[in-house]
């Protein structure tokens, strides 16, 4: 791997390699989520030098944050035990989203993890369902989602697995402590080799191609690197200020620009004694009367907050709906205010620079993707960078930046429309918000998937990788009442159907009531 004066970065380059000080050296500034996955990503999938520049300054927002089941990925591929991972960050299990008032006050639709039942005939369970309502050998006060077996474990409050035993549903997620995951991932990239640096950065030197060449630094010595990483949050500090990447705003589709969050004891939300008296293995999302609101219950307490758009209340009101939705003191409760910038950087790598988590874009985070959007631009840029590194001679014509681009633009696009996609289908017109919300002007690829959908009952979808699949598409559009068009090979009734599907349910309970609750599994992994 050595030559006469330079050291050659392979990607399949062993773990327990040690990179010597002239070897490629990548530098993260921020830390954080965002931060501290990209450094013991990186260096567990590069194996060279990684630096970590942190501001003391910036404090964590240390909120209660849901995930997608792309994170068990992660955590297999890191080698991480899942039962640590949980006792370290605080963890509970996710199998679905419970959506309250959204289509319409006192109305409630779940957004289940996996498959809904089984395809019949090649072709998803929906349109045989819908055929059978229709034709009235279904109820018709069925829902999609009953065939669901994450659906049937949430209602029932059940864990996945058994203490000790594979999860039986094959799609499941976690709720984590924002803070002890940050520690957990700083403790996983230090132990992996990663330096730390606390500092503020008050400039960078670059050369004569604008690459980044080092980072002042306030009170310490420059730091030099051939890539940089841009995870400072909103600040970006690197690809805005250094490398005059500009953003693209979103805010006139996704109008919520504010959230307050805080936390509750657990087992202590409001009077919805349904979701209280037990651990619930589900984020819950409620309509407000100005934006929505999520609870996230995690092993000592459930995060809480609320998304809204500032146009339409003040912080101070958001606080108070908040406060009576979940209940607390309103005198002595702790709540903070962030602000939220909503859009995306069509060029988050520009030159050396990076930019991953919030610096390269933000959307709200109504589906859970604020991790799984550092894990997928962490695997593009992998991907992206040349099979070879020279340490101190970075050639940005050597890495793909336009493919590193133009698909983390098609995913966050994707994440935009399926968000958006909520508000649009709500029939929701109460007030100021919901009327704003739900008709502003459509991204033109949304407005084609949901005239494609209605015609046809296919969901159109990227050929690379796509994000939500079609089966997430129906589990927001059916509650809805937008039925899908009618694929070619979907069933009538016949002999056996309706006594298949509800075989379906039956199995589903009967594993269901075999599995612990979801409480005992939790409060059984954790000390």
């Amino acid at each position: 791997m050595e030559t006469d004066d330079t050291t050659v970065l392979h990607h399949d380059q062993q773990l327990g390699d040690s990179p010597s000080a002239n070897a490629p050296h990548i530098v993260v500034v921020g830390g954080g989520t965002a931060g501290w996955m990209s450094a013991a990503t990186l260096k567990r999938r590069l194996g060279c030098r990684v630096t970590v520049v942190e501001s003391a300054r910036v404090p964590p927002i240390g909120v209660g944050e849901a995930t997608i089941p792309a994170i068990v990925d992660w955590i297999e591929n890191m080698g991480i035990d899942e039962d640590d991972f949980i006792r370290r960050t605080g963890a509970t299990y996710k199998l679905a989203i419970r959506f309250d008032n959204w289509v319409e006050p006192q109305h409630r639709y779940w957004h289940p993890f996996g498959i809904c039942g089984s395809p019949i005939d090649g072709v998803d369970l929906i349109h045989t369902w819908q055929r059978g309502v229709r034709q009235g050998w279904i109820p018709v006060e069925s829902k999609y989602t009953d065939y669901s077996f994450q659906r049937e474990l949430c209602e029932r409050g059940r864990g996945p697995r058994a203490p000790g035993q594979p999860s039986l549903a094959h799609n499941y997620a976690f709720h984590l402590d924002a803070g002890k995951l940050a520690a957990f991932l700083q403790e996983i990239a230090i132990n992996e080799g990663v330096q730390h640096v606390v500092a503020d950065v008050c400039g960078a030197a670059h050369d004569e191609q604008g690459n980044i060449q080092s980072l002042s630094l306030d009170g310490q010595t420059a730091v030099a690197g051939d890539l940089f990483i841009d995870c400072s949050g909103f600040a970006s500090v690197l690809i805005e200020r250094e490398m005059r990447s500009e953003w693209t705003d979103w805010s006139g589709q996704l109008i919520c620009d504010r959230a307050i969050t805080m936390r509750r004891p657990r087992n202590e939300l409001g009077d919805d004694e349904e979701s209280s008296a037990e651990l619930p293995p589900f984020t819950i999302s409620t309509g407000m009367n100005s934006g929505w609101s999520w609870q996230i219950p995690l092993h000592e307490n459930t995060g809480c907050g609320y998304v809204f758009s500032s146009a339409h209340i003040s912080d101070e009101d958001a606080r108070s709906e908040l406060i009576d939705l979940v209940g607390g003191d309103g005198e002595t409760m702790e709540t903070r205010v962030v602000p939220m910038r909503v859009g995306m950087r069509p060029m988050s790598w520009v030159g050396n620079c990076v930019s991953i988590g919030l610096s390269a874009g933000f959307v709200e985070p109504l589906e859970s993707t604020g991790i799984f959007l550092v894990q997928r631009a962490l695997d593009e840029l992998v991907e992206c960078l040349p099979t070879t590194i020279l340490p101190g001679v970075f050639d940005k014509r050597s890495c793909d930046t336009q493919s590193f681009n133009t698909r983390m633009t098609e995913v966050y696009a994707q994440v935009r429309d399926f968000v958006l996609m909520h508000y649009v289908v709500s029939q929701r017109r109460d007030t100021a918000f919901w009327k704003e919300a739900a008709t502003v002007a459509l991204p033109d690829s949304l407005a084609r998937l949901l005239e494609e959908y209605t015609r046809t009952g296919r969901v159109l979808m990227p050929q690379r990788d796509p994000t939500f699949l079609d089966v997430n598409h129906h589990y927001i559009l059916s509650p809805a009442g937008v039925q899908p068009g009618c694929l070619p090979g979907a069933r009538d009734s016949q002999p056996g159907t309706a006594q298949f599907l509800e075989h379906i349910r039956s199995t589903h309970t009967e594993i269901a009531m075999r599995l612990p609750s979801h409480a005992s599994l939790i409060d059984t992994i954790h000390p």
